[in-house]
C-alpha cells in the first residue's frame, strides 16, 4: 500500500518548476484592485473595482479563484489573475474558459492560483455584500 507523505509532498510541490512559474498575488477582500487584460482586438482593457464585489448576475465576486462565487477552487482565494479573469468575463459575457477570445488568456492565467492560491495564503473570508452592477465599463485602447 502507498502512503504518502504530506510534508514531502508539500516540498516536492513548492518546489516544481510548475509551481516556481507560477506568478501569484493575493488580493484582500474589500481593497480597491485593477484588472487588466487583452481583448479579441488585442487592446488592454482596465477596469478599477472592489475586491470580493458582488454584481449580482454572472456569478461574478470579483476575484475569488473558481467557478462563480462558490467556485471549484480550494479555500476561498482571492488573487490579481482570478481578478482579471472575473472581470474580463463580466464585461465581455465569457464563455468556454480557456477557448473565449476575449477571456481565454486571462483564464489560463488564473489556473495556477485556483490550484495553488490557498498554498500562497490568498485565502478570505468571503465578504457579504449586497449586489451591485458597476457604474462604468472597462477602458480598453
Amino acid at each position: 500500500m502507498l502512503h504518502l507523505n504530506l510534508p514531502f509532498l508539500l516540498l516536492f510541490l513548492l518546489t516544481s518548476p510548475i509551481f516556481a512559474s507560477a506568478a501569484i498575488t493575493c488580493l484582500e477582500v474589500n481593497s480597491t484592485a485593477i484588472a487588466t487584460w487583452t481583448n479579441a482586438r488585442g487592446q488592454t482593457c482596465r477596469w478599477t473595482g472592489k475586491v470580493g464585489g458582488n454584481f449580482g448576475v454572472n456569478a461574478v465576486n470579483g476575484g475569488i479563484c473558481g467557478a462563480g462565487c462558490a467556485g471549484f477552487g480550494l479555500g476561498n482565494v482571492y488573487t490579481q489573475n482570478c481578478f482579471n479573469h472575473d472581470i474580463c468575463s463580466f464585461f465581455n459575457n465569457a464563455a468556454g474558459g480557456a477557448a473565449d477570445p476575449n477571456c481565454g488568456p486571462a483564464f489560463r492565467a488564473a489556473e495556477d492560483d485556483t490550484l495553488f492560491g490557498y498554498l500562497y495564503g490568498c485565502s478570505a473570508r468571503n465578504p457579504v455584500v449586497k449586489a451591485e452592477v458597476p457604474g462604468s465599463g472597462p477602458v480598453c485602447g
